[in-house]
């Protein structure tokens, strides 16, 4: 500890700074100083610093700014490793009450800011679909080949018992992301279009810090929905069943930043998609009888269950919210009754 508080004195003072207090925070180090209070954050590699100092670029305003070192640079360069600072923001005392509302709202005007159409073939679309159906077949085959075992034997354990409670419901979970994908694919071959964005990359409630981004390191082109997927997965794996806000989160985004029918089927077949159990099942399966902790792989089991059946309540309000749309804009487009007069 004391080589790497060294290390960080050494950083420091290619901005200037006098370290008083240091306290790590995940990755970032929450530095006191004879100048205020920063956030210094160490970088894996040069890949990381391109996309944070292309998220300025495109990010601009919404980009917590960097510190400067002395030699008017955004990063600072010790022992090999590259480093950059900010001031330090506590985020809690500063989150709107409706933060998922907001953060949905600020998370679509960021993909606003840079959203352009490209140019997206028939085989392209095509060859993704195949990948994720071959993905899905083999996650479906374990599932299978488990679920078949263990229902053969003569008594099924605790965590044996919870997977075959869940197999037909993830089942059709499996086969729910296929149909939506099959949609995609073909709206994606009329349109031959496809909307792309600087996307954060890791976007979550704890990298908004209003009205700031922060943790740019993954930042890349793609489609805005890796955002947006990416947050859903990760917040429903972290809370109990999910709060109404969550529900409507979609709603807030869309009014920024409206959804094509193909991004809206894309979107409900990569939520909709059983995440985690494979893993769960591998790694009950590779442990040795004597070796398992029956009530820990069950605990593990159901934490992915509940995550699954808040991502089930969120895609399933989504489908109604959009059956209903439909239905009103049927009704909106009939033809006035004929009131001609029989008499």
């Amino acid at each position: 500890m004391a080589a790497q508080s060294d290390r960080y004195d050494a950083v420091l003072v290619q901005y200037g700074l006098r370290p008083v207090r240091m306290e790590q925070r995940g990755k970032a180090v929450k530095v006191y100083t004879n100048r205020g209070v920063f956030a210094l954050k160490p970088l894996e590699s040069e890949q990381e610093a391109a996309a944070v100092w292309q998220s300025l670029q495109h990010g601009g305003p919404r980009c917590l700014p960097l510190c400067l070192t002395r030699r008017r640079s955004l990063f600072a360069l010790e022992g090999g490793r590259l480093y950059y600072l900010q001031a330090w923001h506590d985020g809690e005392s500063k989150v709107e009450k409706d933060a998922v509302a907001a953060f949905f709202r600020e998370l679509a005007r960021l993909h606003r800011a840079t959203v352009h159409t490209i140019e997206v073939s028939e085989e392209e679309a095509a060859a993704y679909r195949k990948q994720k159906k071959d993905e899905w077949q083999r996650a479906r085959t374990v599932w299978e080949e488990r679920i078949e075992r263990y229902e053969a034997a003569w008594y099924m354990s605790p965590f044996q018992l919870q997977c075959c409670t869940y197999f037909y419901e993830v089942m059709r979970a499996y086969s729910f992301a296929e149909e939506r994908l099959e949609v995609w694919e073909e709206t994606l071959k009329e349109t031959k279009q496809w909307r792309i964005a600087w996307v954060h990359g890791k976007a979550r409630l704890s990298h908004y810090i209003p009205p700031y981004w922060i943790s740019w390191e993954r930042a890349h082109w793609n489609s805005p929905l890796f955002d947006v997927i990416a947050a859903l997965r990760f917040h429903v794996r972290t809370m109990p069943p999910l709060g109404r806000e969550w529900l409507e989160g979609m709603g807030e985004y869309e009014k920024e930043l409206p959804l094509s029918d193909g991004e809206r089927a894309f979107l409900y077949s990569h939520l909709a998609e059983p995440r985690g159990f494979v893993r769960c099942l591998e790694r009950y399966e590779a442990a040795s009888r004597n070796e398992r902790n029956e009530r820990e792989y069950v605990a593990a089991l159901q934490r992915r269950y509940l995550a699954f059946k808040n991502m089930e309540a969120l895609v399933m309000h989504l489908v109604q919210r959009d059956a209903a749309r439909q239905q009103e804009e049927a009704a909106d487009n009939e033809p006035p009754a004929d009131e001609s007069n029989n008499g």
